[in-house]
């Protein structure tokens, strides 16, 4: 569980619900289901870490559907 601060005075609270043996990517909730962020240290996110990560949000209820992929072009 983390609580993060914006701008000093405001805060929320995420939950790593997923994290990879050497820390490079994790799946990162926050206080409802509108909130899901996949992080990664790298610009891409291997396909069997990214079905991994899906399939747990979903079984948590998550509309995985409604991510926004960014594509690292630079």
């Amino acid at each position: 569980m983390l609580k993060v601060s914006f701008f000093g005075a405001f805060y929320a609270g995420y939950n790593v619900i997923a994290l990879d043996a050497d820390y490079k990517y994790a799946l990162v909730a926050g206080g409802s289901l509108d909130n899901l962020w996949i992080l990664s240290r790298e610009t891409t996110i291997p396909v069997d870490v990214k079905t991994e990560y899906l399939k747990v949000a979903k079984d948590l209820g998550y509309n995985t559907s409604e991510l926004v992929w960014v594509e690292h072009t630079k």
